[in-house]
């Protein structure tokens, strides 16, 4: 390769040699130049950066990324079950202001259901706390899985803050306006200052889906 490589350079410099004394127009030579430099330059860049063949895997090795899939798929399937339930806890909050400042119901419904609401946020957050990893994950793949929940566990407790604080706004013993309007702009006020940082766990879901994944032959 290298032998050809240098044989191409030489080669190529004898051309522009040539170029170079025959060509009247210089302007013309040297935007060939120009178009053979970046030519060259693609062909070195992919040579030196260009991705090695991945060895495939031997039986050892599909059997122990197989094991981890397993490890790791009953462990996700009680976490997934928590996620959904943090969607939806969310997603009713959210209504339930809404309706209000609709005047779909009373600020007397809107402190009832966040109170009900409060108890389903808290029991997440208790039941994501009882989720540790599997021990039996290597060091990697746990290392990412408690960087996940952790992520979770965050975005739970936050989530639980905030409808606390939006039940605190709607308690009738806390209002001091009959305002519906102003209720409503309490309740979305409460909602955006408290409100949770979205949940980001791309980084570590693209990680344990890429080295749980057997490659394809």
């Amino acid at each position: 390769m290298a032998i050809i490589f240098i044989g191409t350079i030489l080669i190529c410099l004898l051309l522009l040699l040539v170029l170079y004394r025959n060509l009247p127009n210089k302007k013309v030579f040297y935007a060939f130049c120009f178009t053979l430099l970046a030519a060259i330059g693609g062909i070195v860049y992919s040579l030196l950066f260009q991705q090695p063949a991945q060895e495939p895997l031997n039986e050892s090795a599909i059997r122990k990324i197989t094991a981890q899939q397993q490890i790791f798929d009953g462990w996700y399937t009680d976490y997934k079950k928590e996620l959904d339930l943090l969607d939806y806890n969310w997603a009713q909050c959210q209504k339930i202001v809404s309706d209000y400042h609709n005047d779909n119901i009373s600020i007397h419904t809107v402190y009832t259901r966040l109170n009900i609401l409060t108890h389903q946020a808290q029991a997440v957050s208790d039941e994501l706390n009882k989720l540790p990893p599997p021990i039996s994950l290597d060091d990697t793949n746990y290392d990412l899985t408690t960087l996940l929940l952790n992520k979770t566990q965050d975005y739970a407790n936050a989530q639980l803050t905030a409808i606390q604080a939006l039940r605190n706004a709607a308690d009738p013993a806390n209002i001091n306006t009959d305002s519906h309007e102003q209720q409503s702009r309490i309740l979305r006020e409460t909602m955006v200052r408290n409100g949770p940082d979205g949940l980001f766990t791309a980084d570590e879901t693209n990680a344990l889906r890429q080295r749980l994944t057997i490659p394809e032959k």
